[in-house]
């Protein structure tokens, strides 16, 4: 017989429920000052610690930052029941949706989008994503210099991070940058670190976005080049940022890149080889207080 408990964790997430919440959202709520509510939730199975979910919460909406559970306790509706909770925290909190951007492949990316729309959730912005593992192209001669020690990105390329304010602010108002495109699109989501930008006389004029999507899991958001960039500039570009992913996660990763038309769908085939996973990239809502 299965016996299976749910319990409520604080910030500070206790082993061995940890191990259930990527290190990236951990962080994030060390990092969440004391005004912003959030809730830890955890799965008792067979008087072991299975799974755990996070959300955090405001005015409007709560997000649901990670939701995890053990593969050998699946199929058992844990996760549903983490959700349901969740619902449950938001209605009493007098929020009006949950919301959740996930990426995953085949049975997970399916169950996870059963999982929502069997609650009356909505799957929006649903788009496809490329998904390469770092050790497939360890020996590419585009990019496995890259993931060497002793890689230079070279004196025309700056992270984010180092970015004036005035060279930033002109990003957003460069001329022929679609505004899907531009940084302010990205929103909290966009690293500084994971993003880099090509100077010509201290002007950004080809740049290129990213965040971390999970534990050892990157996502290239956009890349840009105006008509001022020289041609190299992307193999630059992409170099660096897959050398911060490298150094981030310390070793191996998976790099997701999302071809939003036919440009970028070929620049994906030249980046990965065309040796890539089918991923899908969610954006789900699901509504709470509706009957």
């Amino acid at each position: 017989m299965v016996n299976i408990s749910f319990c409520r964790l604080g910030r500070s997430i206790p082993e061995p429920f940890a191990g259930y919440v990527m290190p990236y959202v951990r962080a994030e709520l060390a990092r969440l000052d004391g005004n912003t509510p959030c809730t830890v939730l955890g799965a008792i199975w067979n008087g072991l610690a299975c799974a755990a979910a996070v959300a955090v919460w405001n005015s409007e909406a709560g997000e649901l930052l990670s939701l995890f559970v053990d593969p050998k306790a699946r199929r058992c509706g844990i996760a549903g029941k983490l959700v349901e909770l969740l619902a449950e925290e938001g209605e009493r909190r007098g929020v009006r949706a949950l919301r959740c951007t996930y990426i995953l492949n085949n049975d997970e990316l399916a169950a996870m989008d059963a999982l929502f729309l069997h609650r009356g959730g909505k799957l929006e912005n649903s788009s496809p994503i490329c998904g390469i593992h770092s050790d497939d192209f360890v020996d590419s001669p585009l990019l496995g210099p890259a993931l060497r020690p002793g890689w230079k990105r070279g004196d025309a390329v700056a992270l984010f991070s180092e970015l004036s304010d005035a060279q930033r602010a002109e990003l957003e108002i460069a001329e022929g940058l679609p505004y899907f495109l531009r940084p302010s699109a990205v929103g909290g989501k966009l690293d500084p670190s994971l993003s880099a930008a090509w100077l010509t006389d201290g002007k950004p004029v080809a740049f290129v976005l990213g965040f971390q999507s999970g534990d050892r899991m990157f996502c290239q958001s956009s890349v840009w080049r105006g008509p001022d960039a020289p041609h190299g500039s992307f193999r630059a570009l992409i170099g660096t940022q897959v050398n911060q992913c490298w150094y981030r996660s310390g070793g191996s990763f998976v790099f997701f890149i999302s071809p939003i038309n036919s440009r970028s769908a070929a620049m994906a085939e030249w980046f990965t080889g065309g040796n890539y996973d089918p991923y899908g990239q969610r954006e789900a809502l699901l509504p709470l207080g509706e009957k």
